[in-house]
């Protein structure tokens, strides 16, 4: 949910308006250039960085010091009109949403609706008491219920995240599987947990979820851009979530909302989840012991609904604590999202980055702009290891490909790029772009000959493609190497190069 950030000492900002800029802007509309770059101006150059390597699509606002330095969007959020993305865009927040979800049930607490260490079956009475008796809305929060995770399910994706739920059927359904260990003793990060958080404010307040954030927390904070998502329901300024691959883009795979639910339906701007930040800083909503327990690290360095860890510093290569005060952040992820809230509220600090594309690069964001605001080095966009490689196939061919990967470390080209530039081969391939799919499964296998993997996903490219004789080849090299491989066998079956059986 968050990296640890090196960080160098926090140095005095210039005052002034922050910075609104859009990527697209018109030359006018520019701010005018100044002799030595503003914070803004290297926060923006260091995004348009980013947008240009294909992994920020989205808005940015950064604050520090309690004041907002930067506001950004770049990409689009409609790219069959050619909507630009912009500052008062609607972005689902995914994760993002466990915080809300997690400071209503403790609202519900303090005005003692809710018991915290109370079994879940004394709110939900028919749900499995052999786990439910066990299981308190605190294991909930904090991700120790032992409850498994309904996205953890094979194929819950493309299967089941497609239909239309009602809360009781899905509690029912994935909610309630037998404990995978003993509530409080380990932390495994949960979506079921935040989802019977929901289910528990519907029973107890007798309004739907979103009618209860709605009335306890987003109005009373004025967070009017904020809410539960609804595909079926026309929204203004809502951004369509997109996988973008390699400048290759396509619409984003359907999640039907009463999937993520309370664990990650909500939908807000960079704008209304500033003021969030500014409500939690004020102790707006919550003071005392449940807000300080909200951000107290348990296990997993997570309290309830956030990822809580100290700073750490560089120096000379070891790592220091800081006494600038935790770093307290979420990320969230779905099809077509990336986001990140990153807070550090003794500094008054606040990175939030809301994306359209599910490569969004959150986290490579957060460390740059960290690094600015802190007067640190240069810290330069570069795409990950295996969309690089799978880059320099593509403009450059295999010749730069094959340099670059040889200069990557040792760990990532033997752990990593085999596995994830096939599977950017398998998304250009569901994106329609059969050639690129190809180029780039064949240098995977010209750099991992003797992986039978390399050769089957080559022939599904080939096959996809309409070149069956080609498919044949490739999945009879994947058994030269491994003569059970299961795909290559039935491949082979389906395009009548073998009987079954054989």
């Amino acid at each position: 949910l968050h990296r640890l950030l090196p960080l160098a000492a926090l140095l005095p900002l210039a005052c002034g308006a922050p910075a609104t800029f859009h990527a697209d802007a018109p030359p006018g509309l520019a701010p005018l250039a100044a002799a030595e770059p503003t914070v803004a101006d290297e926060i923006h150059a260091l995004l348009e960085d980013h947008h240009a390597l294909d992994q920020l699509s989205g808005a940015v606002l950064v604050a520090d010091g309690g004041e907002v330095v930067y506001r950004g969007a770049f990409g689009e959020a409609d790219s069959d009109w050619a909507i630009p993305n912009q500052v008062d865009t609607r972005f689902r927040l995914a994760s993002i949403t466990k915080q809300f979800t997690a400071m209503l049930t403790l609202l519900l607490i303090e005005e003692g609706t809710l018991e915290l260490d109370a079994p879940i079956t004394r709110y939900l009475p028919d749900y499995p008491a052999e786990n439910g008796d066990q299981v308190t809305l605190r294991h909930l929060m904090n991700h120790t219920s032992g409850i498994p995770s309904y996205t953890s399910r094979p194929g819950f994706f493309g299967n089941e995240s497609l239909r239309h739920w009602d809360v009781d059927t899905f509690v029912e359904t994935f909610c309630s599987d037998p404990l995978e260990f003993e509530p409080g003793t380990e932390f495994r990060y949960n979506n079921s947990g935040y989802f019977l958080l929901g289910a528990i404010v519907e029973r107890v307040t007798g309004r739907t979820y979103a009618e209860a954030l709605q009335e306890r927390v987003l109005d009373p904070l004025g967070m009017h851009d904020t809410g539960h998502d609804d595909p079926y329901r026309v929204m203004a300024n809502r951004a369509t979530g997109y996988e973008d691959v390699l400048g290759f883009r396509q619409v984003s795979e359907f999640v039907d909302m009463t999937t993520p639910y309370a664990a990650g339906a909500l939908y807000s701007t960079v704008e209304d989840l500033w003021t969030w930040d500014q409500a939690l800083r004020a102790k707006t909503l919550l003071d005392g012991e449940l807000e300080e327990l909200m951000f107290t690290p348990g296990l997993g360095d997570y309290g309830l609904g956030w990822s809580i860890q100290p700073e750490r510093a560089m120096e000379e290569g070891e790592e220091l604590a800081t006494d600038r005060g935790p770093v307290i952040s979420h990320g969230g992820g779905m099809p077509g999202v990336r986001t990140t809230i990153y807070r550090m509220p003794e500094l008054g600090r606040c990175i939030i980055v809301l994306g359209n594309t599910s490569v969004t690069a959150t986290g490579a964001i957060e460390l740059g702009v960290t690094r600015i605001l802190d007067d640190g080095e240069p810290w330069p966009a570069t795409r990950r290891g295996d969309y690089a490689v799978a880059a320099a196939v593509l403009d450059e061919g295999a010749e730069a490909a094959t340099e670059l990967l040889a200069g990557l470390p040792q760990i990532v080209q033997d752990e990593y790029i085999e596995r994830d530039v096939n599977a950017i081969g398998y998304r250009l391939m569901e994106l329609g772009q059969h050639d690129a799919a190809i180029r780039v499964l064949e240098f995977l296998t010209q750099a991992y000959p003797d992986s039978a993997n390399t050769w089957d996903s080559l022939g599904e490219a080939y096959w996809t493609a309409g070149n069956h004789d080609r498919a044949i080849a490739n999945y009879e090299q994947a058994l030269e190497l491994d003569p059970e491989f299961p795909s290559a066998l039935a491949a082979l079956v389906q395009l009548g190069a073998r009987e079954a059986g054989e």
